[in-house]
């Protein structure tokens, strides 16, 4: 580091004006420290006269001070050269004024010495030395500052600094011309450690060696000409160039040439790494099975485009570069989404292809550079196949196949609606319940076929006589109803409805004719929850049932007599439970492949005193509504749980959960116990659900099923493809299994619609990787179309019956040790 003395030891004077200084604390003036006492500092020093806390002015200064300040620059704007002469702040340069205002600041801030460092550069030479100021007292004016200068002065050569300081090659050029002036060469004249790694050898190995004795391929063709360029614009030039490396590999260069004069200066960077991941990036782009695009972020316009999307949307490169993203848009309805930085799918949007067709595509996007734009980069995935799907699963759990009328789930549920809008507006509605006279003599003696074709005839004639906003649902079987919420009377609405049934079907060739008998129920006088609605007009339609069929009864409270018969069923069903009348029977689950017994199903069953086995659909409901599920319901888990540790550890108990139950928060508790104290394999119970667990009070519902999940248990959807959102519902939580609902089964055999509505279910389960079960075949012929669709498991009547669970403990030994089973009857 090349230096020189100029500045001398701040240490005798600092002593020096801490000898002086008062007793009282104060700064010692200027007599006291200058006049006399200088001695060789009054060389390398100046006076500062300071106003308002800032140096004003130079009222002397030293010879070698004022040496140090002309030297290498024109520092004082007018040329002083007298020691004695004062010189303005104001008019130094820029290098000298900051640290004298920095060194002066300090000083009276801190009322005694202050240092800082002074830099000036000049002809690519930093010099480098320090200000000592010393404040100093004087009467009845602003103090002064003595400023003096430091230690050793520095000296730096900026372009050997930044030569050294970076990684990127650095040459030095000077031209070397022909006779007519032209240049043909360059020679380097200086290089820096970056310069000789890429180019191979030492500094001195390429100092003075001219260009082409480098690299040849520096001075060719139309680098030769970017070189000269540079020097005869005098402008900058960027460009890319590759040759051959000290190792021989071929080297990739970004070089960014400046002359000053007849020298060129060249700057130059290997990309080789980054060219070579542009490469694989570009070749990921070009070959990617999935339409890939690039926009600019700005204008939306196309950049560049992948083979799959030319394909995908049928246009060509051209058409599709002249295109923005709001050309594939079918409708613009307001700016196109802003796209975020990071990767991440886009909303769901709507393209049109070449051929106007339109197609559901989910956009994944991120944001990056594009040859110095910014640019976004686009994947597509076209989900049109998908939302199909799904339009046709929601459809199927909303809609009656046969008839595609709503269906039970969708009729409760815009019933709800309407009891809504009956709170708001106070308007009443009407609520009718259908049931065909005879219609089973025509199932039996013309076919299913027959009642199909007839239940299609009597959907097209009650829709005849509603107008749009009225709606009309098949129920299940030959059972349908109706709301309306418009004024019409009851008795004009059941005429029409009563006459367009009765007229005569032409049923494959022949004549048939049925009745009907309508119940109803009016909200709000007669209900105001989906429930209690339904329960009375079905109530008024057992009344028209009654009273000779194909009439019309309203609910009345003369029909409350059937309610107390009801409430005396509940009376017993209590009784029975405290006193141990309630049992489980247990229905075998097996493999459809194999014949493997996996497990058994508990089933709830109450033999009555006087009236024998009461139908499960009769009592559960009641219970339902009454909250004794609750207690039946840990009863029931406790039980079966209990029975289950006693079998093979190869099979497993299934129990039901009703939704009421998952009122009780205390549930996974409830579950828990009762595996503990059985001593029962967590993954050995199965919980069946049906999808109106998550309907009500979805989020708290779901956070219950995690609960059960962490405990280890199965859990499985009950009833699947009955419900308002059944596909829904298996995103929303992960379940084990999927239980294909009885009436699809029952009607596989008879019903195309049934047997695709089966497959698509096993479909889907075996998409998600979920089980799936059929329940309630009856037959060998459903039993087969199931086994061919694939499903995994079924159960049913075929195979066994409910049994006590001794029988099931019998069936168990009798068909050890395979555990296969073979089909009832």
């Amino acid at each position: 580091m090349p230096s020189e003395s100029v500045g001398l030891s701040a240490t005798p004077l600092i002593e020096r004006w801490q000898a002086a200084r008062r007793s009282d604390g104060g700064i010692p003036s200027y007599e006291a420290v200058v006049l006399g006492n200088l001695g060789r500092y009054a060389d390398h020093a100046a006076l500062i006269a300071t106003r308002a806390g800032q140096p004003h002015a130079i009222l002397w200064s030293g010879a070698r001070f004022l040496a140090w300040l002309h030297r290498d620059s024109g520092s004082v704007r007018d040329g002083a050269t007298s020691a004695a002469e004062r010189l303005d702040v104001a008019g130094l340069s820029e290098d000298v004024r900051q640290p004298l205002h920095e060194v002066v600041e300090r000083a009276l801030i801190l009322r005694g010495p202050a240092r800082t460092r002074c830099d000036r550069v000049h002809d690519g030479i930093v010099t480098s030395i320090e200000f000592l100021g010393i404040p100093l007292a004087r009467r009845d004016d602003a103090p002064l500052v003595l400023l003096s200068l430091i230690g050793v002065q520095s000296r730096y050569d900026l372009v050997k600094a930044m030569f050294g300081a970076t990684d990127q090659g650095m040459l030095a050029l000077s031209t070397i011309r022909t006779g007519d002036g032209r240049v043909s060469d360059f020679k380097i004249v200086a290089a820096n450690e970056g310069a000789a790694r890429l180019l191979g050898g030492t500094i001195s190995d390429l100092q003075w060696q001219r260009l082409t004795r480098v690299s040849a391929r520096l001075t060719q063709g139309d680098v030769l000409c970017r070189l000269v360029g540079v020097i005869t614009s005098e402008r900058r030039d960027v460009f890319e160039v590759s040759l051959s490396g000290a190792d021989g590999c071929d080297l990739h260069l970004k070089i960014e040439a400046g002359c000053i004069g007849d020298l060129l200066a060249l700057t130059f960077v290997d990309v080789g790494d980054l060219k070579a991941r542009e490469a694989s990036a570009r070749l990921l782009f070009e070959n990617n099975p999935l339409p890939m695009w690039l926009t600019d972020r700005g204008t939306h316009r196309f950049l560049a485009v992948n083979d799959a999307a030319l394909t995908h949307y049928g246009h060509s490169l051209e058409r599709f570069c002249a295109m923005t993203l709001a050309d594939l848009e079918p409708v613009v309805t307001g700016a196109l989404p802003a796209t975020t930085e990071l990767y991440g799918p886009a909303a769901p949007r709507t393209h049109l292809r070449a051929d106007g067709s339109r197609i559901e595509v989910t956009l994944f996007e991120r944001v990056l550079d594009f040859h110095g734009r910014s640019a976004v980069l686009t994947a597509v995935i076209d989900v049109t196949e998908r939302r199909r799907a799904e339009a046709r699963i929601a459809y199927m759990a909303h809609y009656d196949a046969l008839t595609d009328l709503p269906n039970r789930v969708l009729f409760r549920a815009r019933l709800s609606e309407a009891i809504i809008r009956s709170r708001q507006s106070g308007t009443g509605a009407l609520v009718l319940f259908l049931d065909l006279d005879h219609f089973k003599t025509v199932n039996d003696t013309l076919g299913h076929s027959a009642g199909d074709e007839l239940l299609r005839g009597v959907a097209g004639r009650l829709t005849g006589c509603l107008e749009g906003v009225d709606l009309v649902a098949r129920m299940g079987g030959d059972e349908f109803a109706i709301l309306v919420e418009r004024d019409v009377p009851v008795k004009t609405l059941a005429a029409c409805l009563i006459e367009a049934v009765s007229r005569p079907f032409t049923i494959q060739g022949q004549e048939v004719r049925v009745g009907v008998s309508i119940g109803v129920a009016r909200l709000p006088h007669d209900g105001t929850d989906p429930d209690r609605l339904l329960r009375n007009a079905d109530l008024a339609l057992y009344g028209a049932k009654g009273a000779g069929r194909n009439t019309h009864h309203c609910f009345t409270v003369a029909m409350e007599a059937a309610i107390r018969a009801r409430r005396d069923l509940e009376q017993d069903l209590r009784a029975a439970f405290a006193g141990g009348g309630l049992e489980l029977h247990y229905q075998p689950v097996l493999l459809a492949a194999s014949g493997r017994l996996m497990g058994f199903e508990a089933l709830l069953r109450w033999r009555h005193p006087e009236r024998g086995f009461i139908a499960p659909a009769e009592f559960i409901p009641m219970a339902e509504e009454t909250g004794l599920i609750v207690p039946i319901g840990e009863w029931i888990l406790r039980t079966a749980c209990a029975e289950a540790a006693s079998w093979p550890t190869s099979l497993r108990v299934a129990v039901n959960l009703s939704p009421i139950q998952f009122r009780d928060r205390g549930l996974p508790g409830v579950v828990g116990r009762a595996l503990a104290e059985a001593g029962l394999a967590p993954d050995r119970l199965e919980l069946e659900i049906t999808e109106t667990v998550l309907l009500a009070e979805n989020a708290s519902n779901l956070a219950v099923l995690h609960q059960l999940r962490a405990l280890g248990v199965r859990i499985a959807m009950d009833d699947f493809g009955t419900g308002y959102s059944s596909l829904g519902y298996l995103r929303s939580f992960p379940f084990d299994r999927i239980k294909i609902d009885r009436s699809f089964v029952s009607e596989m055999e008879t019903h195309s619609e049934a047997a695709a509505i089966v497959r698509a279910i096993v479909d889907l389960g075996a998409s998600l990787g979920i089980l799936t079960t059929a329940e309630g075949i009856e037959t060998d012929g459903q039993f087969q179309r199931l086994r061919a669709a694939g499903c995994d498991e079924v159960q049913g009547f075929l195979f066994g019956r409910p049994m006590p669970a001794g029988e099931a403990r019998d069936m168990m030994r009798d068909d050890a040790p395979g555990m296969s089973l073979r089909r009832a009857g």
